[in-house]
């Protein structure tokens, strides 16, 4: 599990340094558009919350986590083809519904997955693995986009996403 979650964190982190770069420089997003967006998305994250109960009771914390990261695929891979701040809304709003799942059902399905009798031992290997993915990320993907142009470093992060996804249903 904890190597599933270190790809999937990884992944996740490649692309979050490259959004606003890409919003400002690519889209040329103003201040109150980017405002406007970040309230889409929390605003989705809230509405998709409350239904974040059936859908773990229809399938699982795991699943629900696995297909929420598979979707957060796609946050990336459309903003690297949108050229409209209407796209970038319909992004935000989707990116706030698939993190809603993800977010709400991923620690839950950690601590399924968690030896009972070593839980604070993995969930410390866990914190260590969250922060080195963030660092790691956060350096990688500044790096991509300087190699390969800031569009492909969006859908490779996208692709990536997609990939820890289905690792999370298939092994984690």
């Amino acid at each position: 599990t904890l190597l599933v979650l270190l790809f999937f964190h990884l992944s996740q982190y490649l692309a979050i340094p490259l959004f606003p770069i890409y919003f400002v420089n690519e889209l040329g997003l103003t201040d109150e558009h980017i405002g406007i967006g970040t309230a889409l998305f929390y605003l989705t994250v809230l509405l998709g919350s409350t239904q974040l109960s059936r859908l773990v009771r229809k399938t699982s914390h795991k699943a629900v986590t696995g297909w929420g990261v598979i979707g957060m695929s796609l946050y990336p891979f459309f903003l690297a083809f949108s050229s409209q701040v209407w796209e970038y809304y319909a992004i935000s709003i989707l990116g706030g519904l698939v993190w809603a799942m993800v977010g709400g059902a991923q620690l839950n399905y950690l601590l399924e997955a968690c030896p009972p009798q070593d839980r604070p031992a993995y969930l410390a290997w866990y914190t260590i693995v969250l922060n080195a993915c963030a660092l790691a990320g956060s350096l990688l993907g500044p790096a991509m986009a300087t190699v390969m142009g800031i569009s492909l470093a969006l859908i490779l992060a996208g692709f990536l996403r997609a990939l820890s996804g289905m690792a999370i249903l298939k092994w984690g």
